[in-house]
């Protein structure tokens, strides 16, 4: 009695339900923050605080961080 495997969801695949796309980018998500917490030593906080940085970049793509040119130019 042969049990059929079934293939792994491709999210990239044209035609995947907007649920299961939304289902991936969860667990993958998931997944990374797992193996940071795991293979660092980073902290909660500092994770959060990362994942913070990357929702405002998200939600708003037009800031612009001029920070590092306007310290060299006070250097000067």
């Amino acid at each position: 009695m042969s049990v059929e495997e079934e293939e792994p969801i491709d999210p990239t695949e044209e035609g995947t339900p907007y649920h299961e796309q939304i289902d991936a980018f969860t667990m993958d998500l998931d997944n990374l923050i797992a193996r940071y917490l795991n293979e660092f030593d980073l902290h909660m906080e500092t994770i959060v605080g990362c994942l913070e940085i990357a929702k405002n970049s998200v939600s708003d793509p037009m800031i612009i961080d001029l920070g590092s040119e306007m310290l060299g130019e006070e250097e000067e």
